[in-house]
């Protein structure tokens, strides 16, 4: 880990970014419109605050503070570990999302970053529910009770469950993906899957990745179909993750998200801001919102239609990927026309990336 520097003082001490690091249109005096999203579950790891906790505490410890309000045991795990809870779903959740959202705060309260003036939001699984405080839509409060809940819900029904369980990434030649997908779902619709098995397409990532989800033997075996009878021969990475996210197995978490979505205050002024994982596409108006967040347990993340359609349809050419980790943002430079030169990312581990980050950020 780099030596940690001394925090810099508000933006406006702050060099004038240089043309190197700054992402540019065409015109120099247009504002690129930009695209903020975080990532979701697999990306904890312990450590993943420290740096920023020490180097401005002004801005991290009130935050951590809101945690230790409904979360006392976690603070710890956050900094110290070990791996093997913050991976428990009921932990990474909360754990994640406050990671992020202190980065953010960070960016905003000491380098002068405004978060208002994104043009969208959008995060992966449980990095949309991250979206959701970024754009103002609910507290940071209650986004952790939410996706605490959420993950006990997960890890309750996955705990229930008599054969092995998991996620693997499928990984296949660039173009290929729509075909694997429509493969799968061929190999779902057949009566291949035996009795009370289950079998989704959890995420299409990009054009070269999408994962699949639920029981291992029907994962497994959807995979060797493929490779004998369909001309295709996915390379399957197992994921390290501590269930079965987005398939049929998370029924029972659709109907806690649903009822907690109902109580908690929303703000309606940025929904069409927020692209929803469901449909790929921007929210037309809070119904739909509280609808497809519950859908999201057992439905496929869109976010390779997600990222085409804020890039095609709304002009999006800049992009910021805020959270611990960098899985989201290399899915997202191999998807955009910019490549990863068109991708800010901000992970929050060193201050001279928030310092980068904050020059390239500088018209916001």
């Amino acid at each position: 880990m780099k030596p940690i520097r001394p925090p810099l003082l508000l933006k406006s001490r702050i060099a004038p970014p240089s043309p190197s690091r700054v992402i540019s249109t065409t015109t120099s005096n247009v504002r690129p419109k930009t695209a903020i999203f975080f990532p979701g579950q697999g990306s904890q790891k312990p450590g993943m605050l420290t740096p920023l906790t020490k180097a401005f505490p002004r801005t991290v410890i009130p935050l951590l503070d809101q945690l230790d309000d409904f979360l006392p045991g976690l603070r710890p795990v956050l900094f110290d570990g070990p791996s093997t809870y913050l991976t428990e779903t009921p932990n990474a959740q909360p754990a994640i999302l406050i990671s992020s959202i202190a980065i953010l705060r960070v960016l905003e309260k000491d380098f002068g970053v405004d978060p208002a003036k994104f043009d969208y939001f959008f995060g992966h699984s449980l990095g949309e529910f991250t979206a959701l405080v970024a754009a103002g839509i609910i507290s940071l409060q209650d986004a952790l009770q939410l996706v605490r809940q959420r993950g006990v819900s997960m890890a309750a029904v996955t705990a229930k469950s008599e054969s092995e369980v998991g996620m693997f990434a499928l990984i296949v030649e660039r173009g290929q993906v729509k075909n694997l997908e429509q493969q799968i779902r061929e190999f779902i619709d057949s009566e291949a899957l035996g009795e009370d098995e289950f079998l989704s397409i959890a995420n299409v990532n990009s054009s070269t990745q999408l994962v699949i989800s639920g029981h291992v033997s029907a994962i497994m075996n959807c995979v060797n179909q493929i490779r004998k009878f369909k001309g295709n021969d996915p390379r399957a990475v197992r994921l390290n993750v501590s269930a079965p996210f987005h398939s049929g197995i998370m029924a029972p978490a659709m109907s806690v998200v649903r009822r907690m979505l109902r109580e908690i205050d929303m703000n309606e002024d940025n929904v069409s801001k927020v692209v929803s994982n469901v449909s790929g596409r921007p929210y037309r108006h809070l119904i739909e919102m509280q609808e497809n967040l519950s859908r999201q347990c057992v439905e496929t993340v869109r976010w390779k239609d997600s990222v085409e359609w804020l890039e095609k349809k709304c002009g999006v050419d800049r992009w910021v990927g805020i959270g611990p980790g960098r899985v989201q943002t290399n899915l997202v430079g191999q998807e955009v026309k910019g490549g990863r030169g068109s991708v800010v990312a901000v992970e929050g581990m060193d201050v001279q990336g928030m310092e980068d980050a904050a020059k390239a950020l500088g018209d916001l």
